[in-house]
């Protein structure tokens, strides 16, 4: 802890008081008089460590900003969605991308907050990075159990990012360069001591490397009458000022933009005559968020109250055009798009307030108005003689929730500590309206040796749902108001935790969990999004969902020594009564065994190594493990097999799946490594060298799975079939350099 302030005989305590405005009782033995400190007096406090969720607390935990930019990941980008996957219960879906699936659920089950700002889209490059910058976070609170009342609207996770609060004192920064991205977070005082702004900017250029690329094979092409355009970046930025009054009152503003821009045009051209075009296909792809939040926090005799008003809009849009231009057919065009979008606008108001020494409340209202725009269809087609223009109307969604909730804290001695809450919603569209009432609540007991246990149950409505059919993110999954025409996704959750803590150094925690879920929604069968001539809510069906499962987790230092141990074990099943005869099938990722293994070593002041090795059983999938014989064909392992056809002509034969998720992948692991070097240029400024090892053995962990036929005798008796998996991800290096000033 490094503190400059005015008066050296200052205390550090009431340092802490007017940074933080922590309620504080004087000492006799203070020097200086209450009455004459002034807080915006104290130039700079620098502390180590973060607040947020107790270490102890059931189904949650706190992850320090600092813990997230160690962590090795991918081609070096640190990334918070890619630390909570090291977290028992949380596994990532597809290996190496960011999604996260948290106890059962799937990626639109979890609630992103960004100082109280709701995000949908969080995902850049098809989900391989979160849309987060690293550099501003202060710490993200991870809930997977015991929700507080205050947040609802998702049924799987809550994940609360705190943005690191401007220096109200003095300008300090970080810029970071890497193989992919460069990054700049810079903090400034406007009014010294009262009000300061910090602003946060990334941007990859995966489009400055592709040019000179794609120019040397242009000119390799050109004879053959080819030429490729190829684009893809993405933006982060995250701007906040935040102010103080004397009173210790507080105003925050936040504003955020993310976007992934994609474009890949292929031209085809006559060499002989100058290049003209005579062909082009473009693809045009774009998706992200914008948002903007204002948090108002006022302390009076009786308590805090705070105002959180806020507006966000999650977009994508794809456009596909083509171009044909020849002298027999003369200008062929053709273009089709569709953007789906969700704005949302709401508020928030709560207050918290003592009401005996050991006993506090909080009570609030959340409203919040939402215009889905499920995506309209644009198609258009034109040549020398035909024109056609058919675009579908826009699909849009307008409902509101209107929320109320209570909470009260019961702390009995620091031996018994409970927590009850409720919520109520109200949600109204034009279709449907429903109301929900959840209840929650955690209760624990202090043990001896430095032990607790505790017990959590949490109910939660969801009434959105992003309906994919696909192992990866994309974009263009359009958030559906499945409430609007069906019944919300409604969750049970029940906890039961151990810990206990060995020597303020090392800790146990031990997690026993139950996850059920109502009205689950999927595709039918054969059907997706843009399959055409149906409505959105006549492609989908509900169903239920169940998983459990055991968290273990064991953290510490010894040292220079850092270790964070976790175990999941995990069960996640599905049922729906129009697939598999209406049986319980296993879900996509029910992954039975997790292992995380994280360890930081201090090698001196200057040198510091990170190691991460996790384990995960394989996913699921659905592959055709026989084929039903045609005719001309013979399997000798088919169910059931037709007579030759007269012809005797030869045919592959017919897939047979037989249940959903019928086969379980070949489990990934792998090894990620990252060295730091530090060292000072001098007093203001100090660097960091990041040099990481992603995948450090090259293990190639499957993706996807193939199937071919094979025949080893020449015969139709010796027609067997060949499975082969798809790996994407070798070792891959990375190098990334940080300024700090």
């Amino acid at each position: 802890m490094n503190v400059f302030a005015n008066s050296k005989r200052m205390w550090v305590s009431t340092c802490i008081l007017f940074i933080t405005y922590a309620p504080f009782s004087l000492s006799s033995n203070m020097t200086v008089p209450l009455d004459t400190l002034n807080p915006h007096q104290i130039e700079e406090l620098v502390v180590t460590g973060v607040t947020g969720i107790p270490k102890d607390k059931i189904g949650n935990s706190t992850i320090s900003g600092v813990e997230i930019n160690k962590l090795p990941v991918i081609l070096g980008e640190h990334d918070v969605i890619k630390t909570l996957q090291t977290y028992p219960s949380v596994v990532s879906g597809t290996e190496g991308f960011a999604g996260l699936y948290v106890r059962g659920g799937e990626t639109d089950q979890n609630l992103y907050l960004v100082d109280g700002l709701p995000l949908l889209n969080v995902y850049h490059f098809g989900g391989l990075f979160s849309t987060f910058s690293t550099l501003s976070i202060d710490r993200v609170d991870f809930y997977k159990g015991a929700f507080p009342p205050m947040f609802s609207e998702r049924s799987s996770s809550l994940i609360d990012i705190v943005v690191k609060k401007p220096n109200l004192y003095k300008t300090t920064g970080t810029f970071s360069i890497g193989l992919i991205s460069g990054q700049l977070s810079i903090s400034a005082p406007l009014k010294k001591g009262y009000s300061a702004v910090s602003l946060a900017l990334r941007r990859t250029w995966f489009d400055v490397f592709s040019y000179p690329s794609l120019a040397i094979l242009n000119a390799l092409k050109k004879s053959e009458g080819k030429k490729n355009i190829f684009s893809y970046y993405f933006t982060d930025m995250m701007l906040k000022i935040s102010g103080t009054d004397q009173k210790r009152n507080n105003l925050s503003f936040l504003l955020f933009y993310g976007k992934d821009n994609f474009k890949f045009r292929e031209d085809r051209f006559d060499p002989e005559e100058s290049e003209s075009s005579y062909q082009k296909n473009l693809i045009k792809m774009s998706w992200g968020n914008w948002g903007l939040s204002i948090n108002y926090r006022l302390i009076t005799s009786w308590g805090n109250l705070t105002l959180s008003p806020y507006i966000s809009k999650a977009f994508s849009s794809d456009m596909q055009e083509n171009w044909n231009n020849t002298n027999e057919t003369g200008e062929i065009s053709s273009v089709t798009s569709r953007k789906p979008s969700v704005l949302q606008v709401g508020i928030r108001e709560i207050f918290n307030f003592p009401i005996t020494h050991n006993l506090d409340g909080e009570m609030g209202f959340h409203q919040v108005w939402y215009d889905y725009n499920i995506g309209n269809s644009l198609f258009l087609y034109s040549n020398s003689q035909t024109e056609y223009n058919v675009t579908a109307p826009p699909k849009h969604s307008k409902n509101k929730i209107l929320s109320e909730f209570a909470q009260l804290h019961w702390n009995i001695n620091n031996t018994i500590e409970s927590t009850i809450g409720i919520r109520g919603n109200w949600y109204d569209s034009d279709v449907r309206n429903h109301w929900s009432v959840e209840p929650r609540f955690s209760f624990k007991i202090e043990l001896p040796y430095q032990s607790s246990t505790s017990i959590a149950f949490s109910h939660l409505t969801q009434y959105a749902q992003q309906v994919s059919s696909n192992y990866i993110y994309l974009p263009t999954d359009a958030w559906l108001p499945t409430a609007s025409y069906g019944k919300p996704l409604e969750s049970n959750s029940v906890s039961l935790c151990y810990f206990k803590e060995i020597n303020h150094s090392h800790s146990l925690k031990a997690e026993v969990w139950i996850r059920d879920m109502q009205n689950v929604a999927e595709y039918n069968s054969n059907i997706f999004y843009y399959t055409d001539n149906l409505d959105w809510y006549d492609k989908i069906i509900f169903g239920k969902g169940i998983a459990y499962g055991l968290d273990l987790e064991a953290w510490g230092n010894y040292r220079s020594l850092s270790y964070r141990l976790a175990y999941g074990l995990m069960w996640n099943r599905r049922k729906f009564a129009e697939i598999n005869s209406g049986e319980y099938y296993p879900a996509k990722y029910d992954n039975r065994h997790k292992i995380d293994v994280n360890l930081g070593w201090t090698i001196n002041e200057r040198l510091e190594l990170n190691g991460q090795w996790e384990y995960v059983s394989g996913n699921r999938a659905t592959v055709a493990l026989y084929n039903i014989a045609t005719p001309g064909s013979i399997f000798h392992d088919s169910p059931f097999v037709n007579p030759l056809d007269p012809g005797d002509q030869r045919q592959g034969g017919i897939d047979y799946y037989g249940k959903p998720n019928n086969i379980r992948l070949p489990a990934f692991h792998r090894l990620n490594l990252n060295l730091s070097i530090k060292g000072e240029i001098n007093e203001k400024l100090s660097y960091r060298w990041d040099i990481g090892l992603y995948n450090a053995y090259c293990r190639m962990n499957p993706f996807t799975i193939t199937k071919s036929y094979v025949n080893l005798t020449g015969t139709d008796n010796g027609n067997y079939r060949k499975f082969k998996t798809l790996s994407l991800i070798p070792t891959l290096p990375s190098i990334s350099y940080s300024l700090f000033f």
